[in-house]
């Protein structure tokens, strides 16, 4: 008995309580979550978010004692906010990893932690002429600050709703091979294979690539089929 009792204490699994009181929000990870990017904690700790508490047993606890202790303080939510495509560029030539703000777009959205912006997408006509065909709209940026989860993953389905309405037939985007694509496959999006790289240019007019030209995941949304995130 008393060793299903230390193998349970050993896989017990803590929620975290961070809060911004400058935004009079809060949220709660679990150790899980804070596991899986290494550096969240740091990220969340730049953007205002202090550590309260390190070991609610649930995020039901976690959320009581924040009812309890703080009234005025809310659950930390994003807030959909209009973004121009200056604004856009402006943002995704700060933030974003490895590629420049695009040149171009059909439309911009944004998420806001309630006083500044935190995530951008854009979306325009498919890079490749191959899928220009008319219905198909392709995601050329995303960018978005990392203290924040799952933000990632709404902005895809916020395009995927905006396109749908648009009349477009399908979502495309592509990603480097080394990541994952978690954030697509929880919007909705499947892998359709691997691009072979390379830049548009020709004999006449070469260019200087400021983004990765190598190999890359190919992600398609049918807008058609797929149910509303």
């Amino acid at each position: 008995m008393s060793h299903i009792t230390t193998s349970s204490r050993k896989c017990e699994q803590f929620y975290w309580v961070f809060i911004n009181e400058d935004l009079k929000r809060y949220m709660v990870l679990s150790d899980e979550e804070l596991d899986s990017a290494d550096s969240l904690r740091w990220e969340l700790m730049n953007e205002g978010f202090d550590v309260l508490w390190d070991s609610a047993l649930s995020r039901k606890q976690a959320t009581r004692y924040m009812k309890y202790l703080y009234p005025d303080c809310r659950k930390f939510e994003l807030v959909p906010v209009p973004v121009t495509f200056k604004e856009a560029c402006n943002f995704i030539d700060m933030y974003h990893r490895h590629h420049p703000a695009p040149q171009g777009m059909k439309f911009a959205l944004g998420f806001s932690n309630g006083r500044s912006l935190i995530g951008v997408l854009t979306a325009g006509r498919p890079v490749s002429r191959f899928r220009d065909n008319g219905q198909t709209l392709e995601v050329t940026r995303l960018c978005v600050q990392r203290a924040y989860k799952n933000v990632c993953s709404k902005l895809y389905a916020a395009a995927a709703r905006v396109a749908k309405e648009m009349g477009y037939h399908s979502l495309i985007t592509y990603t480097l091979v080394e990541e994952a694509g978690s954030s697509l496959r929880a919007a909705g999006f499947r892998f359709d294979g691997i691009s072979p790289g390379g830049s548009w240019r020709s004999h006449g007019r070469r260019r200087q690539d400021r983004h990765p030209t190598g190999p890359k995941k190919i992600w398609v949304m049918d807008l058609r089929t797929c149910k509303e995130k």
